[in-house]
């Protein structure tokens, strides 16, 4: 982005690998975020710092709509709840994955949201519509909750205002599926690979990504042949959202939320949550959608805010009845200080499960690659930091028994190896490149390994 060279990436998966040579055209991520960061650094703003700044901007406008959405759904006191529960999630900070574009699509969804239940016509459909085409063109999985947006919208007896939310969304993101097209050279341009086939027992760990030449079956087809391993990955990863999920709301505002249920009479506790349940079936579907394909606390962002907003709604009778000012000045204290306490053992526990590779390992590999073609790619099981600390072509470890065929298809500059690659292997199943790994014994077609700091190797291509 930096050179002006486009929308491409220095790191590509060996699924992925196709006809194009490097940087390689990223067609499988949408384009906002990737363009918000060429502005930055055309700004002279450096990244991933931008990236960051953007995260705590949207963090904050996120905030504040939830807080005017929950208030509009039932008070001032709900919307505060909704508000302090969103303020210090772990799951909105991310310590895991920071500075991704989940949030500043979930803060334009929330924007979708406030549009279509607070306005009721033509205009605020259509300023709907553009947000929610901007949450799509930074995240592509918010395509799930378009139903949920068309039945918001059309809601009150107002079928003609869904259908101009529809129609106006589908004009603003018909653009780019044409562009896609064109760049594709007219063929469609479809993600390649299957991300639901990550993390079963057919293709373990990253497995498919790692596929070279070889036809993944489609979601439908997969579905057919192994039904059981479908309902099994469902529940376990439905099951592990909703883990996921209270954990990043926390036990004080939960603890809230049931208090007020319990309070209200009993043939209003449920009937109490009526405003909440488009938002709460919207965040049962991003739930659901992601227990199929992939699991990771950060396909959760978009729900947080929804469950936030009904745990605002379903709290507030309790602070109502027998809390004052000074009270509900406490409890919120109470609620960051538990969150802010969460989010600190989170992002240590980051650090201590990812600890950052020593930066001598990148001059070490620099200084082992002189000579060798700049086009040529490098193997690694850590494509992302090669091909930002070395600035050039990193591609995701190739499975053991299609290595020779992706080597004699392109040039290839050696095989990098973290000081972790045996452990990754290992979890997708690689026994063979495992136990070359820890044994440390010679790769066919390449000299080495080279120890480098902390115990990384590094082989290179036998001339």
């Amino acid at each position: 982005m930096a050179r002006g060279e486009g929308f491409t990436s220095l790191y590509t998966y060996p699924t992925h690998l196709g006809h194009d040579s490097a940087p390689f055209p990223v067609r499988w991520r949408m384009p906002l975020y990737a363009a918000l960061g060429a502005v930055l650094l055309k700004l002279g703003v450096l990244l991933p710092a931008g990236y960051f700044a953007i995260g705590v901007v949207s963090h904050a406008i996120l905030v504040g709509l939830l807080f005017l959405l929950t208030t509009h759904l039932h008070s001032a006191r709900a919307g505060a709840i909704a508000a302090a529960a969103a303020l210090a999630s772990p799951l909105l900070l991310d310590p895991y994955s920071a500075a991704l574009s989940q949030l500043p699509a979930a803060a334009l969804a929330l924007g979708v949201w406030l549009l279509l239940l607070r306005g009721g016509g033509t205009l605020s459909a259509c300023g709907a519509a553009g947000l929610a085409a901007a949450a799509w063109y930074l995240r592509g999985e918010s395509l799930v909750m378009i139903p949920v947006w068309i039945w918001a919208a059309s809601s009150g007896g107002r079928p003609r205002r869904g259908a101009i939310f529809a129609l106006f969304y589908t004009a603003l993101c018909i653009p780019w599926i044409i562009a896609l097209r064109a760049s594709a050279g007219g063929a469609a341009a479809p993600i390649q690979g299957n991300p639901m086939l990550l993390y079963t027992a057919q293709y373990p760990g990253y497995s498919s990504a790692r596929t070279y030449g070889e036809a993944l079956s489609g979601i439908l087809g997969y579905a057919i042949q192994h039904p059981a391993a479908v309902l099994w990955r469902f529940i376990k990863d439905a099951v592990g959202y909703c883990v996921d999920l209270l954990w990043g709301l926390g036990p004080i505002a939960v603890g809230l939320a049931i208090a007020g249920l319990l309070l209200r009479e009993a043939n209003a506790r449920w009937r109490s949550l009526a405003p909440a349940l488009p938002l709460l079936l919207a965040a049962a579907i991003q739930i659901a959608a992601f227990s199929l394909l992939e699991r990771s606390p950060r396909f959760l962002v978009p729900a947080v805010p929804l469950i936030c907003a009904a745990l605002g709604i379903a709290a507030a009778p309790s602070l109502d009845r027998f809390c004052g000012r000074r009270m509900v000045v406490a409890i919120f204290a109470l609620l960051l200080l538990e969150r802010g306490a969460t989010l600190a053992f989170a992002t240590r526990e980051a650090a201590r499960r990812f600890p950052p590779l020593p930066t001598a390992i990148a001059a070490e590999v620099a200084g082992h690659l002189k000579g060798q073609p700049r086009s040529a790619l490098l193997w690694t099981d850590v494509p992302d930091w090669i091909a930002w600390h070395l600035d050039r072509p990193a591609l995701l470890l190739p499975l053991w028994r299609q290595s020779d065929r992706v080597a004699a298809d392109h040039p290839t500059a050696g095989i990098f190896l973290s000081p972790n690659a045996g452990a990754r292997n290992l979890a997708d199943g690689e026994v063979e490149w495992a136990r070359r790994i820890e044994r440390g014994e010679p790769i066919p077609k390449f000299i080495g390994p080279d120890l480098l700091t902390g115990g990384a190797r590094l082989y290179l291509p036998a001339r």
